[in-house]
């Protein structure tokens, strides 16, 4: 995580409006959405380290905190007019947001597997992709400080696709890295 914030200052830098955005009530929602998916996913991720353990309600929960975004943006969407709804999907900045969180995630879920494997996962995919998850979760908050956009659709579209981006490379290099 400091890998991924020291990258954030250094090749993206704060949002110089960080002190507004702070308040706005789509930051905030952004925020507790990103907190309840790293929770989720860390959840998962410390019962799939352990022999014998399953993810339990872990993944359930990421999805519903997925859906409730994805609601939420839908609903925000339908209230706006027609001719902006697509602006508020894809937003200003959607040709390099997914990408940076991508690029922001890898450092944390390198670390997230060195880690795994020194632990006992019996379930390398499952294991491999709450660490994508977690990676994903916690580079999308640090990119916050940097991002620019308020729309709920697209934290759904552009930082949720980023999650599932990340997990699905977890669950590749789960399958690979963390069998016994």
């Amino acid at each position: 995580a400091l890998v991924c914030g020291a990258a954030l200052l250094l090749f993206w830098g704060v949002n110089p409006d960080l002190d507004t955005m702070l308040t706005h009530p789509a930051f905030t929602t952004k925020m507790l959405w990103l907190l309840a998916m790293t929770f989720f996913s860390g959840r998962g991720l410390l019962r799939l380290s352990r022999p014998g353990m399953d993810a339990g309600a872990s993944f359930q929960g990421l999805l519903f905190a997925l859906l409730a975004m994805a609601c939420l943006g839908l609903i925000q969407s339908l209230q706006s007019s027609p001719d902006n709804r697509m602006a508020l999907w894809l937003g200003g900045s959607w040709q390099t947001c997914a990408l940076s969180i991508v690029v922001l995630s890898l450092p944390v879920l390198a670390a997230l597997i060195w880690t795994l494997r020194q632990l006992a996962p019996t379930r390398p995919a499952l294991a491999g992709a709450a660490a994508g998850a977690m990676a994903g979760c916690i580079a999308a908050s640090f990119y916050s400080m940097h991002c620019t956009e308020t729309a709920l659709a697209f934290f759904t579209a552009w930082y949720g696709g980023s999650i599932v981006a990340m997990s699905a490379l977890g669950t590749l290099l789960g399958q690979r890295a963390l069998r016994w």
